[in-house]
């Protein structure tokens, strides 16, 4: 699929990335071979599953999935369904502290029944230095709308675009994304993020 989707890329003119969002297992570990990740261009990690875990448990099971070099991004990080689904017991500090450690950067979920990061945890971030990326979490096209529910969630949490790894043009998200994680954080300051 990754050859077909590069080949699409090349002959449209349009700029395709390859990825997946994968779950972390209650273990840690993760969904699929760190050889299939290695051939992504951008992979996002999520818990979907074990939720019941305590929250050293969680917490650590996050970290875990964040030590990968191949997780850019862990989404929806409480894993709260408005109505629906309380979130997950989860030390948010320890993990904005492992996320900027690691290099890895943190979703702000714009969809209407998940808005996860909210705004106190993404004010908590900024002040930790954390990096993010507000994305739609669409299953469907007309949900690219929900878009400026992330983004008023982001406004609200005091996150400027400058820490938004996807208000990036293309050329500095591929250079972004070819670094090793360690060296992610620095790539952001150096380019007045």
């Amino acid at each position: 699929h990754n050859t077909a989707i590069r080949e699409l890329s090349e002959s449209s003119g349009m700029r395709l990335l390859t990825g997946t969002e994968m779950d972390i297992k209650p273990d840690g570990s993760l969904d699929y071979s760190d050889e299939l990740l290695a051939d992504l261009d951008i992979v996002i990690a999520s818990i979907h599953s074990g939720m019941d875990q305590d929250s050293a448990k969680m917490t650590q099971r996050v970290i875990d999935a964040m030590e990968s070099p191949h997780v850019d991004i862990i989404c929806h990080l409480t894993a709260r369904l408005l109505g629906k689904r309380s979130p997950v017991e989860i030390d948010i500090a320890a993990v904005f502290e492992a996320a900027v450690q690691t290099g890895t950067v943190m979703e702000v979920n714009s969809s209407p029944d998940r808005l996860d990061l909210k705004a106190d945890h993404l004010r908590m971030g900024v002040d930790m230095g954390v990096m993010f990326a507000v994305n739609t979490d669409s299953h469907q096209t007309w949900q690219f709308e929900n878009m400026r529910f992330g983004v008023s969630t982001a406004i609200r949490g005091w996150v400027e675009a400058d820490r938004v790894i996807n208000t990036l043009h293309y050329a500095e998200l591929m250079a972004f994304l070819a670094l090793p994680k360690s060296e992610r954080y620095a790539f952001n300051k150096s380019h007045g993020q």
